[in-house]
């Protein structure tokens, strides 16, 4: 059987990807797969700068607005749910393009997933506890003991990550990195795959005025909204950048003023690590965005032949 091309854009938040991807799934009729960690939650909208649903309206949209924030996702998740979307897809007789900035989830799409079972929050809420008491690089040591492997490929303050992987180890008594090598390649589907960046003045001015707009545009309410639902710091969604610093400010600890400036901090930190992992592991073409239309992306498209 012939197998099914999707093209693949990458790219560390505020890049610009969302402008760009639209312009070529429009021109060129294509359907989006969402591969961020963030969108999949609803009512997480302004922290997370999901696509508007003008834009969503111009062109459909999948693995946003999936999932409650109290409910737990994984890139095994992603990858199994990707496939379906890109399979049955197909089947309607449409194409799917792939967009976003979480790369292990598209690193265990590419290479294949075999779904783990969930997460024990009992056992999750034990190592929150020990977190909380000693901060997170002490669950990063741990972590290091069981998995080396995995723990080298997690920053010591990706809380969620960290979790995970000793969730796994500590259930199957196996390491998360060794269940990872476990996996079939999807032989049905070529990925063609770009990553865009820009220079790291430039991303980081961007990541500070989206910040700055989406305090204006009414982060805060929000985050009380979502407090509102009863949602809080042990739900997966609210542990995301640009939620988890408001905490701190419902307490009384800090200012809306600080929190703005630790998720400019968190966010920029997030895409140095993004970029990190865009350079070493995605086995792609790199491109630094040279216009703000979208002609750079428009033409990658045509020179991969994907453009019909």
């Amino acid at each position: 059987m012939e197998k099914i091309i999707v093209p693949v854009i990458l790219g560390p938040t505020a890049a610009g990807k969302t402008s760009f991807v639209l312009r070529a799934a429009e021109e060129f009729g294509y359907e989006v797969v969402s591969c961020d960690s963030r969108q999949i939650y609803r009512h997480m909208d302004v922290g997370t700068a999901k696509p508007t649903a003008r834009e969503r309206e111009r062109v459909r949209h999948w693995l946003i607005d999936v999932l409650d924030p109290s409910e737990a996702y994984s890139a095994f998740a992603f990858a199994e749910d990707a496939l379906r979307i890109i399979r049955e897809a197909r089947g309607r007789g449409k194409k799917i393009l792939i967009c976003g900035g979480a790369g292990l989830y598209f690193y265990i799409l590419r290479g294949g997933a075999r779904r783990l079972p969930g997460a024990d929050l009992g056992l999750r809420e034990s190592l929150l506890d020990e977190a909380r008491g000693r901060g997170a690089g002490a669950l990063h040591e741990r972590l290091r003991g069981v998995d080396p492997v995995g723990a080298s490929n997690i920053h010591p303050n990706d809380l969620q990550r960290v979790l995970r992987a000793l969730d796994v180890f500590y259930r199957r008594g196996r390491p998360l990195s060794s269940l990872q090598e476990e996996r079939g390649l999807p032989q049905d589907v070529d990925f063609r795959v770009v990553a865009i960046s820009r220079p790291r003045d430039v991303l980081y001015d961007r990541i500070n005025r989206r910040v700055d707009a989406m305090a204006a545009e009414g982060l805060w309410g929000e985050f009380l909204r979502l407090r509102g639902m009863g949602y809080g710091e042990r739900s997966p969604g609210m542990a995301c950048v640009g939620y988890r610093e408001l905490f701190a400010v419902e307490r009384g600890e800090a200012g809306m003023a600080r929190a703005v400036e630790l998720i400019k901090r968190n966010s920029r930190r997030y895409a140095k690590r993004q970029m990190t992992w865009f350079r070493n592991k995605a086995r792609c073409e790199h491109i630094c965005a040279a216009d703000e239309g979208g002609d750079f992306l428009i033409d990658w498209f045509t020179r991969q032949g994907l453009a019909g």
